[in-house]
């Protein structure tokens, strides 16, 4: 005896059946405690150096200089300024990649976009600057995917449509 085919619930003809789409494993994100290396103190920086990231329209400007790990933005402590322990650990991954957490001091301007995308680009400004400092490095953060300007922004509105793509409601009569 054969299944029955799923039918349409007003033509009674029967249904596509959909295959479930096939999911991509999740990118490797390095975490503080589990995949972070032992700590680098050979990595010593021996002047300043400056970054730029972005992530949509946020924008973060950084300088980095040896030190004890203390990281300001817009002169506000880490903690204070990217409150949830998300924000922190997605804006501490190129450090904790790399094992130096604590030998970097970082003074950043961040402006624009919401503060998710804020965390990213800071994110970004970082693995941007390890770059330049130390170049064998760039390997680790590029397999990482942090290295890579993420292009994805908003879509803009069209003329006759109420947003992108949203067209008003149509009226038969």
């Amino acid at each position: 005896m054969q299944a029955k085919k799923p039918v349409h619930r007003k033509t009674d003809r029967p249904t596509r059946v959909r295959k479930p789409k096939l999911e991509a494993p999740p990118a490797k994100q390095a975490t503080l405690e589990t995949d972070a290396p032992k700590e680098n103190t050979q990595f010593a920086v021996s002047k300043s150096v400056y970054a730029v990231g972005k992530r949509k329209t946020a924008v973060a400007q950084i300088l980095i200089t040896s030190g004890d790990g203390a990281i300001n933005i817009n002169n506000v402590p880490f903690e204070t300024y990217f409150s949830t322990q998300e924000l922190q650990s997605i804006a501490r991954q190129p450090l904790a990649a790399l094992g130096l957490a604590n030998s970097l001091n970082i003074k950043a301007k961040i402006h624009s976009g919401g503060i998710h995308a804020q965390s990213e680009a800071f994110r970004h400004a970082v693995s941007r600057a390890i770059t330049s400092i130390n170049p064998e490095s760039r390997r680790t953060l590029k397999k990482l995917g942090f290295l890579t300007r993420d292009p994805r922004v908003k879509e803009r509105k069209k003329p006759g449509l109420k947003r992108a793509r949203r067209a008003p409601q149509f009226s038969k009569r």
